[in-house]
């Protein structure tokens, strides 16, 4: 390894109005390095990056990069310097092609005059460059999160960075995807590129990274050579405790009544799928991207339009056309992109607790302040949510807590069945640990849970069954004793099958 580090943080600190979100961080990373950076969210990781991508300037400390120190006044300037960032949100223009994309940021630089033949040319070189094979001239709102993910890594491999920063790069891709970009990534270290990785999944640090650092309140507790440590003790320091039995006891809904019978439902995306649900279980699903297993929730809560088949909550059948109709039938429904479906980000606590309820019942002509902040402090308090007061706004909260406040949203007008898609996406593993004992609360309680996940151990971990979709169809329906991680990736792939 290189003795001199191309990047040099010393002593860090932001100092917002009120909070210290950092506090004196050290760390280097030299070319040719994984580093990756873990930390519960609110730990101060996307300031840090946020600081070392010029997007805001720190308060104090210093910054050097390749030898001289720096202090970069916007994005452009450390894009410039060599530091590119594909954040967890892909920014892309849907409408605009591959290569439109691309070159999007020399726009107007050098001519007036744009050859398109010329631009989707060195748009093929540079794609292939990057490993990739995808049409350069199709639009880029076509492609899924994997192709822009690459997209974006192509780009700035294009732009000649040498410090690459992936903010939780894996967060909406399956397995499949994850070893493609896995594999990018050690390319990249084997290109002299040095990459900051930040993600929550454990099984991704140890195949691709060198050193990690963890951060726990803004303040850097630790930096460690990969082979110097474990899941065990990076876990331990990122959550200030050790974490003993992540998903709680399950329980034995095996004799409890049938609260949901979905008969022959048919659309687009799934093909003759039936099942039922008991009270107060965990109903698992899953499958590999394209197999119909997100959509599925999606069709239960009537977001899904020609949707053929049948289906009944307590024996009764139920009009499951619209969102409306369902939340009425007793159906609620947690998304997997909770910040653009399933929360009003500019809105407060308070605001976004009560909107399914008014949804329901129609907004009352006079709204009481008062009434919504009795409901918010309630739930505030029952589910942990760490916010300053039910008028604090919701895209200034954790991952963790935003997703705590869709679930009391839901919990507020007392739903029959919850259906949870992805539900710990993106949050870190002491929220993880926070969610799963909610889930199984709200089972206790009589609440019924459907979960679509696409991580193996939290279906094991959680489900009381679960069912496997492959191609549309429900390949297999696997009880507790039965969900093994064999058994459920050969009835993903096709194989197997009892349905």
């Amino acid at each position: 390894m290189n003795s001199n580090p191309i990047l040099k943080i010393d002593s860090i600190t932001k100092q917002f109005p009120g909070v210290k979100a950092l506090d004196g961080i050290s760390f280097e990373i030299h070319e040719g390095e994984v580093l990756a950076l873990l930390g519960e969210n609110g730990a101060g990781k996307s300031t840090l990056i946020k600081i070392i991508a010029g997007v805001q300037p720190a308060t104090s400390g210093t910054m050097i990069f390749q030898g001289r120190e720096v202090h970069f006044k916007s994005p452009t300037e450390a894009k410039e310097a060599g530091i590119s960032i594909v954040y967890q949100e892909l920014a892309n223009v849907p409408l605009l092609s591959v290569a439109e994309n691309l070159f999007i940021n020399e726009y107007g630089k050098k001519s007036r005059i744009l050859s398109w033949k010329k631009m989707n040319e060195q748009a093929r070189r540079i794609v292939q460059e990057a490993g990739m094979h995808i049409d350069v001239t199709r639009p880029m709102g076509e492609c899924n999160v994997a192709e822009k993910q690459q997209i974006e890594i192509a780009r700035a491999l294009y732009e000649n960075a040498k410090l690459l920063i992936l903010d939780e790069p894996t967060s909406a891709l399956n397995r499949e995807e994850i070893a493609h970009l896995l594999e990018t990534i050690r390319q990249l270290k084997s290109r002299g590129i040095a990459v900051i990785l930040i993600t929550h999944k454990m099984d991704e640090i140890f195949p691709v990274a060198d050193s990690v650092v963890v951060l726990r309140d803004g303040v850097s507790v630790a930096q460690k050579r990969i082979e110097e440590t474990s899941e065990n003790e990076l876990i331990t320091l990122m959550v200030g405790r050790e974490i003993r039995n992540m998903y709680p006891d399950k329980g034995d809904p095996s004799s409890a009544e049938i609260i949901l019978k979905a008969e022959h439902l048919k659309n687009a995306y799934i093909r003759d799928v039936s099942f039922e649900l008991r009270r107060g279980e965990v109903m698992g699903i899953y499958g590999l991207m394209g197999s119909g297993h997100q959509e599925l929730g999606q069709t239960l809560f009537g977001i899904i339009p020609d949707t053929e088949g049948s289906l009944y909550i307590d024996g009764q059948p139920v009009d499951f056309s619209s969102p409306k109709k369902c939340v009425q039938a007793g159906l609620s429904y947690l998304p997997a992109e909770r910040k653009s479906e399933g929360l009003v980000q500019i809105q407060t606590v308070a605001v976004n607790l009560m909107a399914a309820s008014y949804e329901r019942t129609g907004s009352p002509k006079l709204i009481r302040r008062d009434q919504e902040q009795k409901a918010a402090r309630r739930w505030m308090k029952e589910l942990a949510i760490k916010a300053n007061s039910p008028d604090t706004v919701v895209e200034t909260l954790s991952g963790g807590n935003q997703q705590k406040v869709i679930i009391a949203k839901w919990l507020e007008i007392g739903p029959k069945i919850i259906i949870l898609n992805e539900p710990t996406r993106g949050i870190d593993v002491g929220s993880k640990t926070e969610i799963y004992k909610l889930i199984r609360q709200m089972c206790r309680e009589g609440v019924s849970v459907i979960m679509i996940t696409s991580e193996m151990p939290e279906l094991i971990g959680m489900a009381d069954r679960a069912i496997v979709l492959h191609e549309g169809q429900l390949q297999e329906t696997l009880s507790a004793d039965e969900l093994t991680e064999n058994r459920i990736m050969t009835a993903a792939i096709g194989g197997l099958g009892n349905a």
